[in-house]
């Protein structure tokens, strides 16, 4: 199975390589390319909600310390939304990274450049 580092970093070069075969691979590695930015994109906003979630419970328990139960409480109620969201993304998240699974299932290896090109041509 390619890797996806180098499908986003090759793209002319897999669908040259893939036309060899005779095969158009074209849209399959762009939906590739796609998916995987949106993968990317959902675990970096994923990130940034747990690190605020965790930031968030550092002040709680300092707030707590000092005796500012009504300001902890406000923060409570804010980590209970970014946990929702942060449980959102995740189900999200997964989706994605299942979805650009199958889709790199489907896409086959490179030939070799010493491989002359096929005789049939056939879509993905």
């Amino acid at each position: 199975m390619l890797q996806i580092a180098f499908i986003r970093d090759n793209q002319e070069k897999v669908i040259k390589a893939l036309a060899k075969r005779n095969l158009d691979a074209k849209v399959l590695v762009e939906e590739v390319v796609q998916l995987d930015e949106k993968r990317r994109a959902t675990q970096v906003e994923l990130d940034n909600i747990l690190s605020e979630s965790n930031k968030l419970s550092s002040s709680i328990g300092e707030l707590m310390k000092g005796g500012e139960k009504e300001k902890a409480t406000i923060l409570k109620e804010q980590t209970v939304q970014l946990k929702e969201k942060s449980k959102e993304l995740a189900e999200k998240l997964e989706v994605l990274a299942n979805d650009l699974t199958q889709k790199l299932y489907v896409l086959p290896n490179l030939p070799a450049d010493i491989v002359p090109e096929g005789k049939h041509q056939k879509t993905i």
